[in-house]
């Protein structure tokens, strides 16, 4: 059986939450293919650009380009059954077309953030008019919203999402046979691979820098007397405003890595101490479960996050440490003990590898999905 899956603005990040599921697809003996339009360029999201063969079109960001290309793409679709990652335009609609509406083939919807408000433009009914060519605007996005009525199997990441649409909840972790920290080398060789100091503890962000998921948290920590000693690794673009602003700040602190392909990350995890997800509270985190603390936790690190969406249930006070998310000073009072106590990491990291491999692996994500497919 071959699965088409319809990717949200392959030239972003929303490849991320797909990839997992795909390897899952695949681990169940079916064939995969990846398709999805990108952006003003020509290129896949950067990590995970030599991950499959995409297909592609490029388009403009606007939503009357977003439509007519949605339609060529899905034109381009070869498989038996189909997948679309978000309910938005870009990727539910080609799904819709290419499937009959779900009647010619079998439709599969994955949803993993509140489409229906959005979180870092507020642009709703009353920016219309000024966004009236924005392609996510959550005002289209409620008007395709109805026609998830089409789809009978649903997967989401988190239970605020399986209220709104029902199906399974599914945590999108990473292959265990590359996150594995058994699989490599010592934290010293790796972080003279990367030039990086040896005898300081590690605070490790990755990702796009966007006001809501924490890094001016991290930096502002990581300023106080108490969190001196650590130093802050950055993976993602380094032009990022929050990188450059991180840079500025911590000086010869912060690390710059830039882009690092999906299979090297194992890698960066391993060499860090701590992963913090800090994320705020607002409508959108409420809907995510980023993917870089499922990352973490299959590395086999003890997690620090706040109580946003389910990390209170995926966390709890065994997996890592639930923090305030505008408490700058609980966080490096953490910092300051876990240098301390490097036990207390291992403890706990130990523990959040355990539920990776019980929650979260392709393994485990291949059993939930399977039904989907017979």
């Amino acid at each position: 059986m071959k699965v088409s899956l319809f990717v949200h603005e392959l030239s972003s990040n929303p490849i991320v939450r797909a990839y997992p599921i795909a390897k899952a697809i695949e681990l169940l003996g079916h064939e995969v293919e990846v398709l999805g339009l990108t952006y003003n360029t020509d290129q896949v999201y950067e990590p995970y650009k030599d991950e499959y063969e995409y297909k592609t079109i490029r388009s403009f960001y606007d939503i009357r380009w977003v439509i007519i290309n949605s339609i060529k793409l899905a034109k381009m679709a070869t498989g038996d059954v189909v997948y679309a990652f978000k309910p938005v335009w870009d990727s539910y609609f080609p799904a819709l077309l290419y499937s009959g509406f779900g009647i010619k083939k079998r439709l599969i919807l994955d949803a993993e953030d509140n489409e229906l408000w959005d979180a870092y433009n507020g642009n709703g009914w009353k920016d219309l008019k000024k966004n009236k060519f924005f392609p996510v605007n959550p005002v289209y996005n409620k008007i395709l919203h109805p026609l998830t009525f089409f789809v009978k199997r649903k997967s989401v990441v988190c239970k605020n999402l399986q209220k709104r649409y029902g199906g399974k909840i599914i945590l999108h972790g990473p292959k265990n046979d590359k996150f594995n920290p058994e699989l490599y080398a010592s934290t010293k060789k790796l972080r003279s691979n990367f030039n990086l100091p040896e005898n300081v503890p590690l605070v490790l962000f990755a990702g796009t820098s966007v006001y809501y998921n924490g890094l001016d948290s991290i930096v502002k920590a990581l300023l106080s007397e108490k969190a001196w000693d650590w130093h802050l690794i950055l993976v993602g673009n380094p032009k990022n405003e929050g990188f450059r602003d991180a840079k500025t700040k911590l000086q010869e602190r912060c690390h710059l890595l830039g882009f690092i392909p999906n299979n090297k990350m194992p890698e960066i995890i391993k060499m860090c101490d701590v992963s913090p997800i800090i994320q705020t509270p607002i409508p959108s985190t409420e809907y995510q479960i980023p993917a870089k603390m499922l990352e973490s936790m299959a590395m086999g690190k003890g997690i620090i996050t706040t109580n946003v969406s389910d990390m209170q249930n995926i966390i709890g006070n065994k997996n890592g440490w639930i923090i305030p998310h505008n408490n700058t000073e609980t966080f490096s009072n953490l910092l300051n003990f876990l240098q301390k106590n490097p036990e207390e990491l291992t403890l706990r990291g130990i523990n959040a590898r355990k539920y990776f491999l019980k929650n979260a692996s392709i393994e485990r994500i291949a059993e939930r999905i399977r039904p989907f497919f017979t």
